[in-house]
């Protein structure tokens, strides 16, 4: 299975968002808000609250009511809202400023050119507010013209200003995430714990970086951190499901699938997720049911890659490996040049014994992508069975040549060339045969049983050659690693009437 779209699907639909200002630009959420709205129980409450909402003509009101807008597209209503809160303030109010800037970030807005215009000019009059400082180099992060050296610059401008403001860290963290340095995102993440160890938004970032570097107990460990301090949310709960199945850890992952489900049916990593969990744990009817399911529920837009692959792989295990084929097909047609696509057609084909067929689609696999020793083994494989020997041994040539050390290529060229010579009469495997022996030599019991293939083949080569000293040599060889071996004690005892 190719883990990396699985990986990717769950940490980018459930676990990790992309570095800046979407990030965890709100920290933690109070609660209070939502608190709020729980209380309230009737149509005419949800309105009157709502208009009261509405009627907030302060300029602070005027910003939220400008975000509203924001969110809703209305871009120029947005800023007609702002420039009336700057004006009501006659444009002294840094606060103001700051609301406003923050609205353009935290709203999903492409151009945060006013939000950089509006936050230049706060922290130009207040150098020593952290936040601000943050959001401007969020907004230079954000931007439709991203700049990610202003953008540090204003995180560490955050840090002089307040060293002990954990969410600066953070996003320096980030950033360097972002930029593949991990060594320095490690740092820049230590140093937001060491200012306040009470951020939660940084032990999931710390979760991410070291699910990254496989480093899975230490990932586990932060991830079980954050949901400790975090809200206990549908969205806190998905995350830890994510972290708690990627590592491996089944039983408790599907305790937190289904609870999230309980309470959030509609979210799509866990509707995945849930699928994918079956899965693993060979629960194929149940994994059946959740993967159809998932695909009902979602369309193409939605799925990914591993998806297909998922869905293929269960279908096959329920007996349905045309329908499987089905599939993939279609998703191939929706993005054809994925190799991914590809690759589980051959691994179905060859499921079917459709052997050309396979074969096929690794020649349209390697049309977009190089093809990895495991790729060629399957290539080759893919020829051996269809009795293509000769095409099967040089595409194994190719593994020896790039691995001479690779002992298994050697094996296997051996095996299609005795297809080659089945009668043994020109010994076209013995050379291979005997550099896999050679290159095994080190660690006989991992290899006996292909060990035991080699030396009887070359017991046998060397009979017919009359060669009695190193037919014997071979055939001792195979009753030292298999003391009941038939072909070796028959051999053994054809020797004893050659004269």
């Amino acid at each position: 299975m190719i883990k990396n779209w699985k990986t990717y699907g769950v940490l980018a639909a459930a676990f990790f968002t992309a570095a800046g200002a979407s990030a965890h630009n709100n920290g933690l959420r109070s609660g209070k808000i939502e608190n709020k709205l729980l209380v309230i129980q009737s149509p005419q409450e949800q309105t009157e609250f709502a208009f009261s909402a509405v009627q907030d003509n302060s300029a602070a009101g005027l910003v939220k009511q400008g975000k509203a807008a924001l969110e809703a597209n209305k871009t120029a209503e947005a800023q007609q809202l702002f420039d009336k809160a700057l004006s009501m303030t006659k444009n002294k109010d840094n606060n103001i400023k700051i609301m406003i800037g923050e609205a353009y970030v935290t709203s999903g807005v492409k151009d945060l050119s006013q939000a950089i215009k509006v936050l230049e000019e706060a922290v130009s009059k207040d150098t020593k507010n952290a936040n601000a400082y943050v959001l401007l180099g969020d907004a230079y992060l954000n931007n439709k013209t991203v700049d990610g050296g202003k953008a540090m610059a204003n995180y560490d401008k955050a840090i002089a200003a307040n060293n002990k403001f954990a969410k600066a860290y953070l996003r320096k963290g980030q950033l360097y995430v972002q930029s593949r340095n991990f060594p320095q995102a490690k740092e820049a993440l230590d140093a937001a714990v060491a200012a306040d160890p009470n951020y939660a938004p940084t032990y999931l970032e710390l979760a991410e970086l070291y699910y990254r570097a496989e480093q899975y107990p230490k990932s586990s460990e932060y991830i079980k951190k954050y949901v400790s301090m975090a809200e206990n949310t549908p969205e806190t709960r998905a995350k830890y499901a994510s972290i708690l199945y990627l590592t491996k850890d089944y039983a408790n992952a599907m305790n937190e699938i289904q609870a999230v489900l309980k309470v959030d049916p509609n979210n799509i990593a866990m509707n995945r997720l849930l699928a994918y969990n079956y899965y693993d744990t060979k629960q194929y009817d149940k994994a059946m049911e959740a993967m159809t399911a998932y695909f009902n529920k979602y369309d193409e837009s939605k799925r990914i890659p591993s998806d297909y692959e998922y869905y293929a792989n269960i279908l096959s295990e329920n007996n349905k490996p045309q329908e499987a084929v089905a599939l993939i097909e279609k998703a191939k047609q929706l993005d054809p040049k994925n190799p991914l696509y590809d690759d589980l057609l051959a691994k179905q084909y060859l499921s079917l014994k459709n052997y050309p067929k396979a074969i096929e689609a690794y020649k349209s696999k390697f049309a977009t992508t190089p093809p990895n020793n495991t790729d060629l083994f399957y290539y080759g494989y893919a020829h051996e069975l269809n009795d293509d020997y000769k095409t099967a041994d040089s595409v194994y040539a190719i593994i020896t040549t790039k691995n001479p050390t690779y002992a298994y290529g050697h094996f296997w060229r051996a095996r299609v060339n005795y297809s080659l010579d089945p009668e043994t009469k020109a010994g076209l495997a013995k050379p291979h045969y005997e550099e896999f022996i050679k290159l095994t030599s080190g660690d006989k019991e991992k290899y006996k049983k292909d060990l035991i293939t080699a030396n009887n083949y070359l017991g046998y080569y060397y009979y017919l050659k009359k060669d009695k000293a190193n037919a014997t040599k071979h055939w001792q060889e195979v009753k030292a690693l298999d003391p009941t071996n038939a072909d070796a004690a028959n051999g053994l005892n054809g020797l004893k009437a050659m004269k």
